[in-house]
């Protein structure tokens, strides 16, 4: 007597996909699982979320299937779904990222929401420096909702770099980002001195490399995580050459990692740099404001 086969739909519905994709993601513990598969299946059929709700019963074809079902293996595997899907979503704007760049964390809209505040509030436009801008979401965000900040933006990755331009023209403002390839730690871009910079270096610990989700870990570009060193590097740097980099009256934006606080605090405050920080919605410092003394 043969074993009954389970019921497979002969035609699979975006209602189906999706109910089916739930339940495959939860049982591999893979978090937001309705999500992911929803946005896996959005990004198939180029269509918005919207359109799973009112158009559920569209059936996919064998092509659309296929490429569903690689996206699946991917994704169980712990690759970012963001690298799957090949755009990620920061501050309302959606952005091209690929695995030579960052994904974007909600801690650097923090960041971005205090440059804007800082921007909005000056009556002149403003020649500003992007630390390792990766995809570009610090300038370019920032550049489409202030048409007064003009960008320099210093990566070592020449790939990341080319990800910023394609996400600059994404959103109209290639013409106000000046993108250069070169390792800041050694290397001070032509265009300065600047009234605001923004960085969000490598500030990964990296004895604590290995402590981290496999996503991040084993996907994400190790030299955007760690310094390979206790993850301070960038900071001592900037605090080196802020008196070549900064204008009289500029302002510093630097994330910084959890616990960090007082460490970032000694390395500035030895440079002669005032710095206060602020906190993500959990109480903990997340970026740090420097300007010159006095």
């Amino acid at each position: 007597m043969h074993a009954r086969r389970p019921d497979v739909p002969a035609v699979w519905t975006i209602r189906d996909i999706v109910n089916w994709g739930k339940e495959f993601f939860t049982s591999k513990g893979i978090d937001e699982a309705r999500l992911t598969i929803e946005l896996m299946v959005c990004s198939v059929l180029s269509i918005r979320r919207i359109e799973l709700y009112t158009d559920h019963d569209r059936p996919l074809t064998k092509e659309e299937l296929a490429r569903l079902r690689e996206m699946v293996q991917r994704r169980v595997k712990h690759e970012p779904l963001q690298y799957i899907i090949g755009t990620a979503d920061f501050f309302g704007l959606t952005f091209e990222v690929n695995p030579s760049v960052l994904i974007p964390r909600p801690e650097t809209e923090i960041l971005v929401d205090r440059v804007l505040r800082h921007v909005a509030a000056s009556d002149r436009p403003l020649n500003c420096l992007d630390v390792g801008t990766g995809s570009g979401i610090i300038p370019v965000t920032i550049a489409k909702n202030s048409p007064t900040t003009q960008w320099t933006c210093i990566d070592l990755s020449g790939p990341a770099l080319t990800c910023a331009h394609a996400n600059a023209v994404r959103h109209g403002v290639a013409d106000r980002l000046m993108l250069v390839e070169g390792d800041f730690l050694d290397t001070i871009p032509a265009g300065g001195p600047w009234d605001v910079v923004t960085m969000n270096p490598p500030y990964i610990d990296q004895s604590e490399i290995n402590e981290l989700q496999p996503e991040v870990r084993d996907f994400e570009p190790i030299e955007a995580l760690t310094d390979k060193a206790d993850g301070l590097t960038f900071y001592r740097r900037f605090a080196e050459v802020s008196a070549d980099i900064l204008t009289p009256s500029a302002m510093a934006f630097l994330e910084i990692g959890f616990g960090q606080s007082e460490a970032v605090r000694t390395i500035l405050t030895s440079a002669g740099l005032h710095c206060e920080f602020i906190a993500d919605l959990a109480g903990v410092p997340r970026v740090s404001l420097v300007h010159r003394q006095g």
